[in-house]
C-alpha cells in the first residue's frame, strides 16, 4: 500500500512537469524557484557600501544555497576599477576607484546554482576623502583650457575664451572673469553686467589634480585652505532647458528673452549690452526678434544704439595725407549673438558689435574707402565682442495675496493726481493689499510731510493679474528666477516687442541703522559713465551730502535721519542745516532712502523723490515718485564736485 501511494504521487508530479532537472526558471531576489530547488542568495546585503576614491577597499560577501549546490557569481556591468574574486561559498569585491568615479554605482550581480538564478544588486557610493586627494597639480596648455567645462549636475560651468576672458557659474552665481594659466588656472572674477564702480574682484584659483580624456578633476579654492573637488567635462554645452530667460543684472527692472534654436520661428532677445572701449563705458539697451541660422542669432537693427541719456564715443583722427584732424562721433551697433554655453538655467551669449559713425552738426562721415587715411580709425571700426549672462525664468501661477500682504513689481510707470494738486508716480514700489480685489499705494510728501493713499483695483486669474490705477490698466504674469526672487512679467507689443520683469519680492528686509547709510554709493543706471559724469550719493559726517542722482543737478545738499530709520536728502542746498534747506520757499528736491536689503555688491532701497515747485498758477505743489533702487557700495568712487 505504501508503494502504491508513492507511485501515485510520482505519476501526478510527472504529469505536472514539477520535478524536471532541466528547470532553470528565473527566481525572485528572495530565492524562490522551482518546487525542488531554491535559487541562491546573499546571506547579508547591508545596504550601500561607501568607499573613498584613490584608496583600495575590499568587502567580502557570503553566498547561500538551500540545497548546498555550488554557486557561481557573475556581473555584466562591472567597472574597470572593481574586481570580483570568488572563493568557495564567498566572493570579494576589490575596489580602487579614482576621482572620476565619484558617484553612486549600482552593481548588478547574477547568482547561479546551475539550476536557477537570482538577481542581486550591490550599491557602492564612491566619495571624496580630502586625505587621499592628489597634492600635485597637472599642467594644461592654453589651447586645452580654452572651451567650456561643466560638471554633471550643471551647477559648475566655466567658459574660457581665447582672449583670456570668460564666463562662469559657481555657487549659483554667474560671473565674468579674466584667466591666467600658470601652475594652476587663476581666475579673477567680476560682475558680468557691471562697468563702473563694481564690487571688488575676487581671486578664484583652480588646481587641476587629475586628467582623463576630456575630463579633469579640479580643486576650486574658496580660501588658501578650503576647496571643493569637482569633476569637469570639456565639450559644447548649449542645451536650452527653459522657454524664458532673464538677464542677470542688479536692477529692479530687467529684460526677459524667449530663446530658441528654431530656424523658422524668431526668438525675442533683450537686455543691456556692456560696451567697454578705452574710456567709453555704457550699457546699451536693446530688444530684437532675430532668427537663428544654426549658429547665430542674426540681428537686423535699424542703426546704432545708445541710451537716451548716454553719449556717443567722440574721437579725433589725424588725416595722414592732409595732416589735419577730424572729429568723429560713433554709436555702437549690435550685429549678432550666439550661444557659447548653456546648461540648466545658465546661458552665456556672445554678442558681436561695432561702432558706426553718426553725423553731427559740425562733422560729416568718412567713406570706408578713406578709412586708411585716418590714423586709428580702422581700430575703432573693427568688430568687437561683449558677453551677457541670462538665467532661466520659470513661469508660475499668480499667488494668493491676502489682505495686509505687500508686493513690489506691479507698476511700470503709473501716475495719479494728488488732492493737493500735485502728482504721484509709481515706478516699482510697495503695494499693500486691502482685499483680494483691491490695494493701496502710500506716499509721503518729503517737503510738507502730508500722507497720501492711492487706490488700485485688482482682478486675478490662475496665471494673470490685472490692475487698474487711475486710468491705467495693465495685465502681468508671474515668474521665479535663479536666486529665488520673484517677478511680475509684462509683455509690450508693437513694432519692437519686448518683455520686462519687475522684481516682486526681495529675499528679506533688514532693520537699518544710521551706520548703514554712511557709505559712498554709486547709482547703478544704464547711463554712460565717462567724460567725468558720475552718479554718486555720499553723506558726510557733518550733515552735508554730495549727491547726484536720477538726472538731478547736484552735487551739494543736506541729510537727516528719520524716525523710521530712513535717510532723507535735500538738494541742491548750501544752507547750514537741513531745516533751513527745507523751509526755503524755492524749488527743491527731497530724496528719502529706506534700506530694504543688503548684499555684497550694494544695497536695495525704497526711494521716494519729492520734487517741490510752482505750477503755472504760481501754486506750490509736489510731484512724488516712488520706486525701489539698487545702489552700489563703492570702496573708492571717482568723481568731481563743484
Amino acid at each position: 500500500m505504501r508503494f502504491l501511494l508513492g507511485s501515485l504521487v510520482i505519476a501526478l508530479l510527472a504529469g505536472c512537469g514539477g520535478g524536471s532537472s532541466e528547470s532553470t526558471g528565473n527566481a525572485t531576489p528572495g530565492g524562490q524557484s522551482s518546487a525542488h530547488n531554491t535559487a541562491p542568495t546573499l546571506e547579508k546585503n547591508e545596504g550601500t557600501w561607501v568607499i573613498s576614491a584613490n584608496m583600495q577597499s575590499t568587502k567580502r560577501f557570503e553566498l547561500s544555497d538551500k540545497e548546498g549546490d555550488t554557486v557561481s557569481v557573475s556581473s555584466e556591468n562591472l567597472p574597470e576599477w572593481l574586481k570580483l574574486e570568488q572563493t568557495g561559498t564567498a566572493f570579494s569585491l576589490v575596489a580602487e576607484p579614482d576621482l572620476f568615479d565619484v558617484d553612486t554605482h549600482n552593481i548588478a550581480l547574477v547568482l547561479s546554482d546551475s539550476k536557477d538564478t537570482s538577481a542581486q544588486t550591490i550599491v557602492i557610493q564612491v566619495t571624496v576623502d580630502p586625505e587621499s586627494n592628489p597634492s600635485e597639480t597637472v599642467a594644461l596648455s592654453d589651447d586645452v583650457v580654452q572651451g567650456t567645462w561643466s560638471n554633471q549636475s550643471g551647477d559648475v560651468l566655466f567658459h574660457f575664451t581665447d582672449d583670456n576672458k570668460g564666463l562662469g557659474l559657481y555657487k549659483n552665481k554667474g560671473f565674468a572673469f579674466d584667466w591666467n594659466n600658470l601652475d594652476d588656472i587663476e581666475l579673477t572674477t567680476r560682475e558680468a553686467e557691471c562697468i563702473a564702480h563694481c564690487s571688488r574682484p575676487q581671486f578664484l584659483p583652480i588646481e587641476v589634480v587629475a586628467q582623463q580624456d576630456d575630463k579633469i578633476a579640479v580643486k576650486i579654492y574658496a580660501s588658501e585652505q578650503d576647496y571643493e573637488l569637482v569633476v569637469l567635462t570639456k565639450g559644447d554645452v548649449k542645451s536650452l532647458e527653459y522657454n524664458y530667460y532673464i538677464e542677470q543684472r542688479l536692477s529692479d527692472d530687467v529684460y526677459v528673452s524667449k530663446l530658441s534654436t528654431s530656424t523658422s520661428e524668431p526668438s525675442l532677445i533683450g537686455g543691456s549690452l556692456t560696451v567697454d572701449y578705452e574710456d567709453y563705458k555704457q550699457h546699451v539697451p536693446f530688444h530684437y526678434a532675430p532668427y537663428y541660422d544654426g549658429d547665430n542669432y542674426q540681428i537686423l537693427s535699424d542703426g546704432p544704439e545708445r541710451d537716451i541719456f548716454g553719449r556717443s564715443l567722440v574721437k579725433e583722427f589725424l588725416n595722414t595725407n592732409t595732416q589735419t584732424f577730424k572729429r568723429l562721433s560713433f554709436d555702437p551697433n549690435i550685429l549678432s549673438a550666439k550661444i557659447v554655453a548653456a546648461k540648466g538655467d545658465f546661458v552665456a551669449l556672445e554678442f558681436v558689435y561695432r561702432f558706426e559713425m553718426v553725423p553731427t552738426f559740425d562733422t560729416g562721415l568718412v567713406p570706408e574707402a578713406e578709412w586708411n587715411n585716418y590714423e586709428g580709425l580702422n581700430d575703432v571700426m573693427a568688430p568687437r565682442h561683449s558677453y551677457k549672462i541670462y538665467r532661466g525664468l520659470e513661469m508660475m501661477d499668480i499667488p494668493e495675496f491676502p489682505a495686509g500682504s505687500q508686493t513690489l513689481g506691479l507698476s511700470p510707470l503709473l501716475g495719479g493726481e494728488l488732492p493737493t494738486g500735485g502728482r504721484f508716480n509709481a515706478v516699482n514700489t510697495m503695494l499693500e493689499f486691502t482685499s483680494a480685489t483691491a490695494g493701496v499705494y502710500k506716499a509721503t510728501d518729503g517737503v510738507t510731510g502730508e500722507q497720501h493713499s492711492l487706490d488700485v483695483s485688482l482682478s486675478r486669474t490662475q496665471d494673470t493679474l490685472s490692475y487698474t490705477f487711475d486710468k491705467y490698466t495693465q495685465t502681468v504674469k508671474y515668474g521665479q528666477f535663479f536666486n529665488n526672487q520673484t517677478a511680475f512679467i509684462r509683455e509690450l507689443g508693437g513694432d519692437s516687442p519686448f518683455i520686462l520683469a519687475s522684481i516682486a519680492k526681495l529675499p528679506n528686509m533688514v532693520e537699518p541703522t544710521q551706520e548703514d547709510y554712511m557709505r559712498t554709493f554709486y547709482i547703478d543706471t544704464r547711463n554712460l559713465n565717462n567724460n567725468g559724469r558720475h552718479l554718486v550719493l555720499e553723506p558726510q559726517s557733518d550733515g552735508r551730502a554730495i549727491i547726484y542722482t536720477g538726472g538731478i543737478a547736484g552735487p551739494n545738499g543736506r541729510w537727516q535721519m528719520e524716525d523710521d530709520n530712513s535717510m532723507s536728502f535735500i538738494l541742491s542746498c548750501n544752507e547750514d542745516t537741513y531745516a533751513e534747506c527745507l523751509s526755503g520757499q524755492t524749488e527743491k528736491n527731497v530724496l528719502n532712502f529706506k534700506l530694504l536689503y543688503k548684499q555684497r555688491e550694494g544695497y536695495w532701497f525704497m526711494r521716494e523723490h519729492t520734487h517741490y515747485r510752482q505750477d503755472d498758477n504760481q501754486q506750490w505743489n509736489s510731484r512724488i515718485t516712488h520706486n525701489i533702487q539698487f545702489l552700489r557700495v563703492c570702496d573708492v568712487c571717482y568723481y568731481s564736485s563743484n
